[in-house]
């Protein structure tokens, strides 16, 4: 019967008995009995046929008031009863924005996999809007992104700091002009981000600071992710600003960090849900466990371990 519930939930939130298959796996005709059985059972109507969607009955509002009700108890119950005897299996989607996802989180995902290999991952990498759609639509358990989404539906945890840094080709002139201002920067060839991405909106919040936003500089290429930015700048077609996290990894060859006076790109990574709906037990284990590598949680929970020597 929980099962009945928990999909009548979805049926009612997509609007879609289509999309509810897809995501599940099944075929349509599958939801529609299932439907069908749930009604017999309780003996009501629960849906009308409303043009090309449906809507939901008195009767079906009141389930689905008490259905919610019923899946965040079964939740809770689980996150209760989950412990260490009890085995975690199963499996959690991430999401990530492109710094996280392949700079942070595969470290990560192997640490905690380590911890409980019955549970395996998946981790899908786009932009932070691509992200937070996903994460709305129910395709991601959950996300980390480099943009704060809090909205009616969507809320979001801090998690780590970013730092954006200037970086060139080592052939480039400016490689040899040492601190560099601003308005240099303007006539020479740059590389951003595309649209969507919190890299992105880190960079023009650092300009809007400064009095200045993207039109005020010579774009010269515009791509979709950090390894095609690193490789843009190595082929000498201009200069971009980069995460921290990029520039400490192995492949830099080529590339060259400067240094800008009085200009600081700061942002931060975020963990990112849907709001008042709660996790599945692994994935609120894995969502924990991310958020507890904060450089300040693993500084707290050192200081307070009476153990800890």
């Amino acid at each position: 019967m929980l099962d009945l519930m928990r999909l009548f939930c979805q049926v009612v939130e997509e609007q879609s008995f289509t999309v509810v298959a897809r995501k599940l796996g099944i075929s349509q005709p599958a939801v529609s009995n299932q439907m069908r059985a749930l009604e017999e059972k309780l003996a009501v109507k629960l849906l009308y046929r409303k043009g090309k969607s449906f809507a939901l009955t008195p009767e079906g509002e009141a389930v689905y008031r008490h259905a919610l009700r019923l899946n965040d108890e079964w939740t809770e119950l689980m996150r209760e009863i989950g412990g260490s005897e009890r085995v975690m299996s199963g499996k959690v989607h991430i999401g990530a924005s492109h710094i996280p996802g392949e700079y942070l989180l595969p470290i990560y995902i192997a640490s905690f996999r380590k911890l409980f290999p019955e549970i395996k991952l998946k981790l899908s990498i786009g932009d932070s809007l691509e992200m937070a759609q996903k994460v709305l639509a129910q395709e991601v358990d959950f996300a980390v992104v480099g943009a704060i989404f809090d909205t009616e539906k969507l809320t979001s945890e801090f998690w780590l700091k970013d730092e954006l840094g200037l970086v060139i080709s080592y052939e480039n002139t400016m490689s040899s002009l040492g601190n560099l201002d601003i308005n240099t920067l303007k006539e020479n060839p740059m590389i951003i981000r595309e649209i969507g991405s919190g890299h992105r909106r880190a960079l023009e919040e650092a300009l809007i600071k400064r009095g200045l936003d993207l039109n005020d500089f010579n774009i010269a290429l515009e791509v979709g992710s950090t390894e095609a930015v690193k490789n843009a700048v190595r082929t000498g077609i201009g200069y971009s600003f980069l995460s921290k996290y990029a520039l400490d990894s192995t492949d830099n060859t080529g590339l060259v960090c400067a240094n800008v006076e009085d200009f600081c790109i700061e942002r931060g990574f975020h963990l990112l849900t849907r709001r008042n709906k709660p996790l599945t037990a692994i994935a609120d284990e894995c969502y924990h466990y991310l958020a507890n590598q904060r450089p300040e949680v693993r500084r707290e929970l050192v200081t307070h371990n009476p153990n800890h020597v």
